[in-house]
């Protein structure tokens, strides 16, 4: 496959309602002539909870567009947004049916991608997977596309209860090779080797560990495996081992009809140590390894997704082939993993005859893309991230615009090249010498970015991911996202995993100390503060293998690299977060889904509404401090900003990919921050964050920074489409109206003085005595006040939530005057992809209402 054209696209025009064209108009929009129209919701104005009408039986509810492999048959798979209720049925049955090139319909399996704010309501975003054949007419590497369509089956048998015979049962077809393979228990082992020569192995066929199911079904069954690796020898000697080594989740894959097993595995120095009942989950401390290998029967291929410098060459070893992931460095010095560190690698193992299948299974091969249609006749729109009843993308649930300006061939390149340049990087260990690969390759691991985790400027500053990707319905984004997800994680040591291999979390650590006084025994800000307290006994890690490396100069080159490389601040933590967004949401990516429950879950132990101490104490950037402040000094505003907000983000895309049972637990903290927010909100401005820093006016004043504003609005939207639309609880409505209001003081003239083209940058909001009135018009604010610069890279989703929330076209002629002289909408689409995974938002309200989409 490459980054090749297609088929001609399929376009029609819509036309909007007599109030979208009256608000265009006031806005100085111009309207395209349409020859037809259809029913439904997508082309009206204003209103954020637009539905689309079920799709009748028989109706085709999409076509999934995907790259024409060069083989007969695969298992094509592809996310799709639908309407509430849909999936999974009262009945239980399939809905939906994919159909192969010649129209046959196959045995379809359906997943949970995303779901609705109420558990009842069901998947908002569904995955489906069948084997098809190929159209012999049609050339490898041309864009194909497979219709699916409304037509009930019966349900699969269920599994019971996870097991590693999941991966043969669910799945139908699975080859002798990989069934033999699958029950062996010592089929597969993964070793890791320390300083001193002794092995450490899990076994992910042997029926031990922590197991779930991510998929389960005909077409794929995929099994997530955690164990930590446990001495093969045990020696209590001076030289001795340590009581366990890594902690790995393998992610198991079998599909029909291929011989092919996948495993993406995940390697973690983040034991949490909160079991004081066995020392397999102490804390470690720095780890110091030789090599990681994995061992599997001769007569097996095992495959890499992106080569790199230290995946070695494979070694016969009596009836077995022994491959190193991480090979030794080669001049006697160990590599090194500090605590709370983790990498993965995405790996298939297959026949020889199999290698071109797994090869295209890596590379997102079979992968579709929902494409943007209509039935005429029927008198409905297929459902799509382009139909604004099924606009479910990201946690902000934005409809997505149409890009036919920029080109699907340009789409489709610029997919290609973000592949190629993170993979050739990977590949031969080198760097940029710069953003966004300022190193090179560091042994098992290769960062993103630059060491300092909190990096200032725009860059991938994003409310959204992946549009190239998904318009161009191009196969190579997701493969570019699944690099770059690697590399972020590489410079992420911020995790912190339970026993049995699930995310840490507040409410396990939380102690009940009488009502108020409940606490949680550290204090954590990305990571834990380990002064004055440690209760994970990182203190008391073994050092005998750390003194013996150190002492005899056996640290690898990299160290000091390694040891520079931080995890990424909260003011930036969506460049962390943003490639396992797009991985979730396109390809249901279950890896990436982890890595997002983990940026919840470290997100809460940093933000929580309890004490921090059984004497008392409280976390001075915690939730709770901002609690007390606002109850002291209700109505004025609170520190709350970008940090808060990308960590908000980052909560809510776990939310909504999470299970009934997770969401349940975490929807007290949100119901608690929504009360916050609105308790703290500025009264008479609207403004939420009063801050003083001294970046923020040197500190002369509470102040407000506008992409700090517009960041947690971003999050706000996703926190009301995510967890409380529709569900007429107290919180949404509270949440509507802290947001309607942070919208409105957006614009105000407080944040936007009269004849200035853009907001300011920063805004004094009050004086810097707290209990002073805070200031409620732009008049009051001193001559030093704000910042003579403007922002106009940011703040783009404000003006299209704004506009969809309250109608008000007075955020459309703001918008316009932000963007310069000249049509908005023409001149949003003459900015292509410049900024666009900010801008998309405006970028698809202004097509809307100009009748394109």
């Amino acid at each position: 496959m490459g980054p090749g054209g297609g088929p001609g696209r399929v376009t029609m025009c819509q036309s909007g309602t007599a109030a979208g064209r009256l608000l265009a108009g006031i806005a100085g929009l111009a309207f395209a002539a349409c020859s037809s129209s259809t029913t439904g919701t997508s082309g009206s104005a204003g209103g954020e909870d637009e539905e689309t009408d079920l799709i009748p039986e028989g109706g085709t509810v999409t076509w999934l567009e995907t790259a024409r492999p060069a083989r007969d048959s695969f298992v094509l798979r592809g996310t799709i947004p639908v309407p509430r209720r849909v999936f999974p049925r009262p009945d239980g049955r399939i809905p939906f049916q994919i159909l192969d090139w010649n129209g046959t319909p196959r045995t379809t399996q359906m997943e949970i991608v995303t779901r609705y704010p109420r558990d009842e309501e069901g998947a908002s975003v569904v995955e489906v997977l069948a084997p098809v054949s190929t159209d012999p007419g049609i050339a490898p590497g041309e864009q194909v596309r497979y219709g699916v369509v409304v037509d009930p089956a019966d349900p699969f048998p269920g599994p019971g209860a996870p097991g590693v015979e999941d991966l043969a049962n669910g799945t139908a077809d699975v080859p002798a090779a990989i069934a033999a393979l699958l029950a062996d228990p010592h089929g597969i082992a993964i070793t890791a080797v320390d300083c001193f020569g002794h092995e450490y192995t899990a076994w992910p066929l042997d029926g031990t560990g922590t197991m779930r199911l991510a998929h389960y079904g005909p077409s794929l069954t995929e099994l997530v495996v955690h164990q930590v690796m446990t001495p093969v020898a045990p020696d209590g000697g001076p030289q001795g081992t340590l009581p366990h080594f890594f902690g790995v989740h393998s992610y198991l894959r079998t599909y029909a009809n291929e011989e092919v097993l996948g495993l993406d595995v995940r390697f973690h120095n983040a034991h949490a140590g909160r079991d004081r009942t066995t020392p397999l989950d102490d804390p470690l401390d720095k780890v110091y390894f030789e090599r990681i290998e994995i061992a599997f029967p001769a007569g097996f291929v095992l495959q890499q997704d992106f080569p790199d410098p230290f995946f070695g060459a494979p070694e016969p070893e009596g009836g077995e082939i022994v491959q190193p992931i991480v090979a030794p460095l080669g001049d006697g010095t160990m590599h090194v993993l500090r605590w709370q560190g983790q990498f993965h690698r995405r790996l298939m193992l297959s026949t020889p005859a199999a290698q071109w299948p797994a090869r295209f299974y890596h590379d997102h091969g079979g992968f579709g893309f929902a494409t943007r249609g209509f039935e005429l006749e029927a008198g409905y729109e297929h459902y799509s991230w382009w139909n604004r009843g099924t606009a479910r993308y990201f946690p902000q649930s934005f409809q997505l615009p149409r890009l036919d300006h920029v080109g699907t061939g340009t789409l489709r390149w610029t997919a290609y090249q973000d592949y190629e340049f993170l993979r050739t990087f990977l590949a031969e260990g080198t760097s940029y010498g710069q953003y966004p690969v300022e190193a090179a390759v560091m042994g098992w691991g290769h960062p993103y970015g630059v060491a300092y985790g909190g990096m200032t400027g725009g860059s991938e500053i994003w409310v959204t991911e992946g549009l190239p990707t998904v318009a161009g319905a191009a196969v190579w984004g997701l493969a570019a996202y699944r690099a770059l997800h690697r590399m972020q994680m590489d410079r992420m040591p911020y995790a912190l995993y339970e026993l049995g291999g699930e995310p840490t979390s507040v409410e396990r650590w939380l102690v009940p100390n009488g009502g108020d006084g409940d606490y949680v025994p550290f204090e954590h800000f990305v990571l834990p503060l380990l002064e004055p307290d440690d209760p994970f006994g990182f203190d008391e890690a073994p050092r005998f293998q750390i003194d013996y490396v150190e002492g005899t100069g056996r640290q690898p080159d990299y160290y000091g690299d390694h040891m520079r490389y931080d995890p990424y601040d909260y003011q930036h933590h969506v460049r962390a977060t943003r490639g396992a967004k797009a991985l979730a949401w396109l390809a249901n990516d279950a890896l990436a889904k982890d890595d997002l429950r983990l940026a919840a879950e470290m997100f809460h132990l940093s933000f929580h509404p309890y004490r921090n101490s059984g004497g008392g104490g409280i976390q001075s950037s915690g939730m709770r401090q901002k609690m007390e402040y606002v109850a002291e000094h209700p109505g004025k505003g609170l520190p709350f900003g970008r940090g808060e907000g990308w960590g908000l983000d980052a909560a809510v895309a776990a939310f909504a990919t999470a299970s009934p049972e997770w969401r349940a637990a975490k929807r007290p903290w949100l119901d608690r921050l929504v009360v916050l927010l609105s308790d703290g909100q500025a009264s008479c401005s609207g403004f939420l964050q009063s801050q003083v820093a001294p970046k923020f006016l040197d500190g002369r004043y509470h102040a407000r920074q506008a992409i700090e504003q517009s960041i947690t609005e971003n999050a706000l939207r996703g926190l009301l489409k995510t967890v409380y639309a529709r569900t007429d609880s107290p919180y949404e409505h509270l949440l509507e109206d802290v947001l309607e209001a942070s919208l409105y003081a957006f614009v105000s003239r407080m944040a936007w003085f009269p004849g200035e083209q853009a907001p300011w940058s920063h805004t004094a909001v009050a004086p810097l005595d707290e209990w002073a009135p805070i200031w409620c018009r732009w008049t009051d604010i001193p001559a030093d006040g704000y910042t003579p610069v403007h922002e106009d890279f940011q703040n783009w989703p404000s003006f299209a939530y704004a506009y969809e929330r309250t109608g008000d076209s007075f955020f459309l002629t703001k918008a316009a005057e932000e963007r310069g002289e000249g049509d908005l909408l023409t001149n949003l689409e003459q900015d292509g992809l410049e900024n666009l995974e900010n801008k998309a938002a405006l970028l698809a309200l202004m097509q809307r209402l100009n009748g394109d989409l």
